[in-house]
């Protein structure tokens, strides 16, 4: 006995002409694990009766447990030969986990007598021909359904590639002539606030005031008016006041002494004074000079009559116009790059936005403060409206179609793969315009024109044709430069493509 190792992708086929092709009368066929063989218990069968026309006799070893129930069958029983039950063999006894069997006898069922007073009639010949017509169906079924066509043509590709300017119109309807294509404006409003710290500072704070005596050594009534400035000369600075009411000073008294010069005693006023800044400098002590106001201070001069208080100072932040003006930019920007995301957000799947053509337009501006105020920061709540251009991919693959369509050679058609598009934006100059309603574009169309073949037509064509038949039309058709053809699995009797064009894989590549 010879041994006939097969491989997993044997099918019935290729097995029955490995077994014609040995010399051996016994044959020992040894099935691996996961072969197609066990994918239909008619596999077996047929490789059993091919065997037995060859008067050649197959024992089966496998050590896959599906395998192992096919050959097994019920009640551990062989059949010889295909379709017909021969005596019962006992099954021969594993050595070493090795399992040598044969195929399973067929046991049908037995057909019960529905009318009893039939005569009696011999049931062998009649359950044969019954296993029998239920093999040929079965097989037919398998054959019919099972086999499926793969096919790869490949074709002769030209490479074609042009560019063109064109400009995008919110509005306006595609016109390839003209090179306008149609675009839209998608809208968005935006409400945004921002904060910032205030640049600007000024002091604040209070004035000193007090009161101060004035005296008059004149030999003349005095009358200061209200604001009368009083000045008191310090070391570093001069400080000045002034008077918070009018006030009037009579004339000094003049005393003559016998035998001495004469005695003046001046005549005074008490009068409120208050500084004409703020800060603590301002506050001076009891009894300080002050310098009036066009007096020499010989004749008219004062004095503080207690202490000169209450001034203090403190430099605080205040809003300045730039403030303003700055935050308001920040926030636009902001607010331009939240409108762009807004945007595109809102985009479908074969819309394309034109970069650079969103333009944003502020509609409302509220400050928290105005300028001058004192403020450590200063907020602005924004509204805006954005519009940006784009167009939709499909527009554009038509508009380049249409711009092509007189550079494709007879029988040829633009090629749905490897297309490449490129747009660029060509930007705002004295030669092109971007806005949000209008945008001039370069477009750049890299792609390949290949035979016109319709693969619907080549499936149909192909229909119930023997693989010789099926190859003949693959090879006429024009323009190709190879091509492939299968049929699997190879079934004998149902060698022909399948009428379901479901089961007929064609694939056409470009070289």
């Amino acid at each position: 006995m010879i041994k006939l190792q097969l491989e997993t992708t044997d099918d019935v086929t290729s097995t029955i002409n490995k077994i014609k092709s040995l010399k051996d009368l016994n044959i020992e066929l040894v099935i691996p694990k996961g072969s197609i063989l066990f994918e239909n218990s008619l596999n077996l069968k047929l490789i059993q009766h091919e065997a037995d026309k060859m008067e050649k006799s197959v024992e089966y070893y496998t050590e896959d447990e599906i395998g192992n129930n096919l050959i097994l069958g019920q009640n551990g029983k062989e059949i010889s030969s295909f379709g017909q039950a021969e005596p019962e063999n006992e099954i021969e006894t594993p050595v070493e986990n090795k399992k040598k069997l044969s195929l399973p006898k067929i046991n049908l069922p037995r057909i019960p007598s529905v009318v009893p007073n039939f005569p009696k009639i011999r049931k062998g010949p009649i359950l044969i021909a019954l296993g029998v017509l239920l093999f040929v169906g079965s097989f037919i079924v398998y054959g019919s359904r099972t086999p499926v066509v793969t096919a790869k043509i490949s074709v002769r590709a030209q490479p074609l590639t042009r560019s063109v300017t064109i400009t995008v119109k919110a509005g306006s309807a595609t016109d390839v002539k003209a090179k306008i294509l149609k675009g839209s404006t998608l809208s968005t409003t935006i409400d945004n606030t921002m904060d910032a710290a205030t640049t600007g500072s000024k002091i604040i704070g209070e004035k000193a005031s007090g009161k101060v005596t004035i005296y008059n050594y004149t030999s003349s009534k005095v009358t200061l008016d209200k604001n009368t400035k009083v000045t008191y000369k310090g070391r570093s600075t001069d400080l000045v006041y002034t008077l918070d009411d009018s006030v009037t000073i009579d004339a000094a008294t003049v005393t003559f002494i016998p035998s001495e010069s004469s005695v003046t005693t001046p005549s005074s006023a008490n009068v409120d004074i208050t500084a004409t800044d703020i800060g603590d400098s301002y506050n001076i002590s009891d009894g300080k000079t002050l310098e009036v106001k066009g007096y020499d201070k010989d004749h008219v001069v004062g004095k503080t009559k207690g202490d000169i208080t209450g001034g203090k100072s403190e430099t605080v932040k205040i809003v300045t116009a730039d403030d303003r003006t700055n935050l308001s930019s920040s926030l636009l920007a902001d607010t331009k790059t939240k409108a762009e995301t807004e945007i595109r957000n809102k985009l479908a799947t074969n819309q394309k936005l034109i970069a650079g053509s969103i333009e944003t337009k502020i509609s409302k501006e509220t400050f928290s403060k105005n300028v001058g105020d004192q403020a450590d920061k200063i907020s602005l709540t924004q509204s805006a409206v954005a519009g940006g251009l784009l167009y939709f991919d499909n527009d554009l693959n038509r508009f380049l179609d249409e711009y092509v369509k007189d550079l494709i050679p007879n029988n040829y058609v633009l090629s749905s793969q490897n297309r490449e598009v490129n747009v660029e934006v060509l930007g705002k100059s004295t030669n092109s315009v971007l806005s949000s309603t209008v945008a001039d574009i370069q477009v750049t169309l890299k792609t390949f024109v290949v035979p016109d073949i319709k693969e619907e037509d080549v499936k149909k064509q192909l229909i119930g044709k023997n693989p010789t038949e099926a190859e003949k039309i693959l090879g006429s058709i024009k323009n190709i430069n190879t091509y492939e053809f299968k049929l699997s699995p190879t079934i004998p009797f149902f060698r022909r493509v399948p009428n379901d064009m479901n089961r007929i894989h064609l694939t056409i590549t470009k070289d």
